[in-house]
């Protein structure tokens, strides 16, 4: 069940910068932005030497985030330096992209993971226009799925869901820029009528179904 795996919002205090740190503070989101990039960019090389699983793994963790395999679905790994040799094979099955810096050219990862079979968003800043488009990669494997706290994603950005057509189960929390989350969920549910759809914008997770 997806529901033991919820990741709970944490709350977010906002402070406006001083006068003199404004250009500081400005200078050091572009250096990090140019991070991200790098951090969310598929390495052809390395890809080719390690294959998708790996480097998906290695991905997520680097940007913060946790995966589970397979073959121990119990172990949450989040540790880069703890991930198994390169001799290791292994198979996602969970992806926990809890407060991770990922972005949607990160999502491209996903290709040829084909076991992975849940997939968590929570506070995940950097994903934006259409930033869930790599979910597609997952089309067939995919059956449980959590967006919640990515406040730059809106109404238009969750369509992409509608054409996961295994899911079985979605839930959606703490979305403040998606208008109409009822209409959303009305959509989704059209489209995917075996899916348990728990859908609210508030910050106050909805419980899954046991």
């Amino acid at each position: 069940m997806l529901s033991h795996l919820l990741s709970r919002p944490s709350c977010v205090l906002r402070c406006s910068p001083s006068p003199s740190s404004i250009g500081a503070s400005g200078f050091s989101r572009k250096i990090w932005g140019y991070v991200a990039v790098a951090f969310n960019q598929v390495d052809a090389q390395r890809l080719a030497k390690v294959g998708p699983n790996r480097l998906c793994a290695e991905w997520v963790v680097k940007n913060g985030g946790g995966v589970r395999f397979v073959d121990s679905p119990s172990k949450l790994w989040k540790d880069y330096n703890s991930l198994p040799a390169e001799t290791t094979q292994f198979c996602l099955k969970v992806i926990d992209a809890t407060n991770a810096s990922i972005m949607k050219i990160g999502l491209e990862h996903f290709k040829n993971c084909n076991h992975i079979d849940t997939v968590i968003f929570h506070n995940c800043k950097h994903l934006e226009d259409d930033g869930l488009e790599g979910l597609k990669h997952l089309t067939n494997s995919l059956t449980r799925l959590q967006i919640s706290g990515c406040y730059n994603l809106v109404d238009a950005d969750l369509a992409v869901i509608s054409e996961l057509k295994n899911l079985q189960q979605l839930i959606i929390f703490d979305m403040i820029y998606v208008k109409d989350m009822d209409e959303v969920a009305r959509k989704l549910k059209q489209c995917l009528p075996k899916c348990d759809i728990k859908a609210t914008k508030f910050g106050v997770p909805v419980k899954a179904d046991k």
